[in-house]
């Protein structure tokens, strides 16, 4: 009988990994090549710009674009489309995604029908810098490590 396999993806704004569960009492182990590091911003190029109507004296102003925002929604989207690609070649069953609120949220807006199938459950703290064997206690109450 081929095991469950659940993956849990640890991400910040700047860095993700994946490690893997073969079911309860095994542990976790990382799970090679599945590492990214996101691209740095690009500075913004020059502060917003004001426009003037030619109607009369009014003005509107354009909105300035979060750089670091932008950068991490590409990130997310990065991963989601890496971990889409390992669902579709069956290297796991399972996934929970552990990240901070923000990311958590830019994943989830990313994360696409059959990902979301397979999410058993999600942890909204930035947990990407713990070592493996402390992780067991926070993962305690979505899964059985």
């Amino acid at each position: 009988m081929k095991p469950i396999v659940t993956w849990i993806v640890l991400a910040n704004a700047r860095e993700a990994r994946v490690l893997a569960n073969r079911g309860p009492g095994s542990g976790l182990a990382p799970v090679p090549g599945q590492c990214w590091t996101a691209e740095d911003p690009d500075p913004p190029r020059d502060r917003a710009g004001v426009g003037h109507s030619i109607a009369g004296p009014a003005v509107s102003a354009v909105a300035q674009t979060d750089p670091h925002r932008r950068s991490s929604a590409l990130f997310a989207r990065k991963v989601m489309c890496a971990l889409s690609g390992a669902l579709a070649a069956e290297e796991f069953d399972r996934l929970v995604i552990v990240a901070g609120p923000l990311m958590l949220g830019l994943m989830r807006k990313a994360m696409d029908h059959r990902l979301k199938y397979t999410l058993i459950g999600e942890i909204d703290k930035d947990l990407s810098a713990l070592p493996i064997a402390a992780l067991a206690t926070h993962l305690g109450d979505v899964m059985a490590v």
